[in-house]
Protein backbone atom coordinates (compact mmCIF):
# COMPACT_ATOMS: atom_id res chain seq x y z
CA UNK A 1 0.00 0.00 0.00
CA UNK A 2 1.11 3.62 -0.39
CA UNK A 3 2.50 5.90 2.24
CA UNK A 4 0.07 8.01 4.23
CA UNK A 5 1.17 11.13 2.30
CA UNK A 6 -0.07 9.78 -1.03
CA UNK A 7 -3.15 7.91 0.17
CA UNK A 8 -5.67 10.64 -0.73
CA UNK A 9 -4.39 10.97 -4.29
CA UNK A 10 -4.29 7.20 -4.74
CA UNK A 11 -7.81 6.87 -3.30
CA UNK A 12 -9.12 9.60 -5.58
CA UNK A 13 -7.59 8.04 -8.68
CA UNK A 14 -8.83 4.56 -7.77
CA UNK A 15 -12.25 5.30 -6.23
CA UNK A 16 -13.15 8.86 -7.28
CA UNK A 17 -15.85 7.76 -9.72
CA UNK A 18 -17.26 5.27 -7.22
CA UNK A 19 -17.50 7.95 -4.53
CA UNK A 20 -19.21 10.37 -6.93
CA UNK A 21 -21.72 7.73 -8.07
CA UNK A 22 -22.54 6.77 -4.48
CA UNK A 23 -23.03 10.41 -3.51
CA UNK A 24 -25.21 11.05 -6.56
CA UNK A 25 -27.27 7.97 -5.76
CA UNK A 26 -27.85 9.23 -2.22
CA UNK A 27 -28.47 12.90 -3.06
CA UNK A 28 -29.81 12.98 -6.62
CA UNK A 29 -27.97 16.20 -7.37
CA UNK A 30 -24.66 16.26 -9.22
CA UNK A 31 -23.33 19.48 -7.67
CA UNK A 32 -23.97 18.28 -4.12
CA UNK A 33 -22.57 14.84 -4.98
CA UNK A 34 -19.36 16.42 -6.31
CA UNK A 35 -19.05 18.52 -3.13
CA UNK A 36 -19.50 15.49 -0.88
CA UNK A 37 -17.00 13.36 -2.80
CA UNK A 38 -14.48 16.20 -2.79
CA UNK A 39 -14.91 16.68 0.97
CA UNK A 40 -14.24 12.99 1.62
CA UNK A 41 -10.96 12.98 -0.30
CA UNK A 42 -9.90 16.33 1.15
CA UNK A 43 -10.54 15.01 4.68
CA UNK A 44 -8.39 11.97 3.88
CA UNK A 45 -5.67 14.31 2.60
CA UNK A 46 -5.81 16.46 5.76
CA UNK A 47 -5.80 13.46 8.06
CA UNK A 48 -4.14 10.51 6.29
CA UNK A 49 -4.40 7.00 7.67
CA UNK A 50 -3.36 3.50 6.77
CA UNK A 51 -5.59 0.84 5.24
CA UNK A 52 -5.18 -2.92 5.08
CA UNK A 53 -5.91 -3.14 1.35
CA UNK A 54 -7.91 -1.53 -1.46
CA UNK A 55 -11.20 -3.06 -0.28
CA UNK A 56 -10.70 -1.55 3.18
CA UNK A 57 -9.97 1.83 1.57
CA UNK A 58 -13.02 1.58 -0.71
CA UNK A 59 -15.29 0.65 2.21
CA UNK A 60 -13.93 3.59 4.22
CA UNK A 61 -14.58 6.01 1.34
CA UNK A 62 -18.11 4.72 0.71
CA UNK A 63 -18.94 4.91 4.44
CA UNK A 64 -17.60 8.48 4.59
CA UNK A 65 -19.60 9.45 1.49
CA UNK A 66 -22.81 7.97 2.90
CA UNK A 67 -22.31 9.70 6.25
CA UNK A 68 -21.72 13.08 4.61
CA UNK A 69 -24.75 12.58 2.34
CA UNK A 70 -26.91 11.79 5.36
CA UNK A 71 -25.65 14.92 7.13
CA UNK A 72 -26.32 17.07 4.07
CA UNK A 73 -29.82 15.64 3.65
CA UNK A 74 -30.61 16.45 7.27
CA UNK A 75 -29.57 20.07 6.99
CA UNK A 76 -32.34 22.62 6.94
CA UNK A 77 -30.70 24.50 4.08
CA UNK A 78 -30.92 21.42 1.86
CA UNK A 79 -34.62 20.91 2.68
CA UNK A 80 -35.54 24.49 1.84
CA UNK A 81 -33.79 25.01 -1.47
CA UNK A 82 -34.80 23.94 -4.96
CA UNK A 83 -32.03 23.32 -7.45
CA UNK A 84 -32.27 24.16 -11.12
CA UNK A 85 -30.15 21.10 -11.80
CA UNK A 86 -32.82 18.91 -10.16
CA UNK A 87 -35.45 20.39 -12.50
CA UNK A 88 -33.23 19.83 -15.54
CA UNK A 89 -32.48 16.26 -14.47
CA UNK A 90 -36.15 15.42 -14.09
CA UNK A 91 -36.87 16.82 -17.57
CA UNK A 92 -33.97 14.86 -19.09
CA UNK A 93 -34.91 11.62 -17.32
CA UNK A 94 -37.57 10.95 -19.95
CA UNK A 95 -34.89 10.85 -22.67
CA UNK A 96 -32.50 8.37 -21.05
CA UNK A 97 -32.14 4.66 -21.66
CA UNK A 98 -33.40 1.91 -19.34
CA UNK A 99 -30.23 1.50 -17.28
CA UNK A 100 -30.07 5.20 -16.46
CA UNK A 101 -33.76 5.13 -15.60
CA UNK A 102 -33.24 2.24 -13.19
CA UNK A 103 -30.27 3.96 -11.54
CA UNK A 104 -32.43 7.06 -11.15
CA UNK A 105 -35.15 4.90 -9.58
CA UNK A 106 -32.61 3.44 -7.14
CA UNK A 107 -31.51 6.92 -6.14
CA UNK A 108 -35.15 7.96 -5.71
CA UNK A 109 -35.85 5.16 -3.24
CA UNK A 110 -36.31 6.46 0.29
CA UNK A 111 -33.39 6.14 2.70
CA UNK A 112 -32.04 3.69 3.76
CA UNK A 113 -33.24 1.55 0.85
CA UNK A 114 -31.44 3.64 -1.79
CA UNK A 115 -28.06 3.19 -0.07
CA UNK A 116 -28.48 -0.53 0.58
CA UNK A 117 -29.74 -1.32 -2.95
CA UNK A 118 -26.98 0.81 -4.49
CA UNK A 119 -24.21 -0.84 -2.48
CA UNK A 120 -25.56 -4.33 -3.21
CA UNK A 121 -26.64 -4.03 -6.84
CA UNK A 122 -24.28 -1.40 -8.25
CA UNK A 123 -21.14 -1.93 -6.15
CA UNK A 124 -21.51 -5.68 -5.61
CA UNK A 125 -21.19 -5.76 -1.81
CA UNK A 126 -22.70 -8.66 0.12
CA UNK A 127 -25.26 -8.18 2.86
CA UNK A 128 -22.58 -8.98 5.45
CA UNK A 129 -20.21 -6.36 4.03
CA UNK A 130 -22.95 -3.72 3.89
CA UNK A 131 -23.94 -4.50 7.48
CA UNK A 132 -20.34 -4.03 8.61
CA UNK A 133 -20.02 -0.78 6.63
CA UNK A 134 -23.23 0.69 8.01
CA UNK A 135 -22.84 -0.72 11.52
CA UNK A 136 -26.14 -2.61 11.39
CA UNK A 137 -27.22 -6.23 11.75
CA UNK A 138 -27.24 -8.48 8.69
CA UNK A 139 -30.95 -9.21 9.20
CA UNK A 140 -31.71 -5.49 9.12
CA UNK A 141 -29.76 -4.98 5.90
CA UNK A 142 -31.37 -8.07 4.34
CA UNK A 143 -34.83 -6.74 5.18
CA UNK A 144 -33.97 -3.28 3.84
CA UNK A 145 -32.60 -4.81 0.65
CA UNK A 146 -35.70 -6.94 0.18
CA UNK A 147 -38.03 -3.98 0.77
CA UNK A 148 -35.94 -1.77 -1.48
CA UNK A 149 -36.10 -4.35 -4.27
CA UNK A 150 -39.88 -4.62 -3.83
CA UNK A 151 -40.26 -0.84 -4.11
CA UNK A 152 -37.94 -0.79 -7.12
CA UNK A 153 -39.90 -3.58 -8.86
CA UNK A 154 -43.14 -1.64 -8.33
CA UNK A 155 -41.56 1.51 -9.78
CA UNK A 156 -40.23 -0.39 -12.81
CA UNK A 157 -43.63 -1.98 -13.46
CA UNK A 158 -45.47 1.34 -13.12
CA UNK A 159 -43.06 3.22 -15.37
CA UNK A 160 -42.82 0.52 -18.00
CA UNK A 161 -39.04 1.00 -18.26
CA UNK A 162 -38.34 -2.61 -19.18
CA UNK A 163 -41.35 -3.26 -21.35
Amino acid sequence: MLSEQNIALYAFQKFGDTALQAAFCCLGNRADAEDVAQEVFFALHRKPREFNDDEHLKAYILRAVINRCNNLRKSLWRKLRTSLEDVRESELAEKTDSLEDIIAMIKALPPPYNVVVYLHDCEGYTIREIAEMLGKKENTIGAQLRRGHEKLRMEIRESGVLS
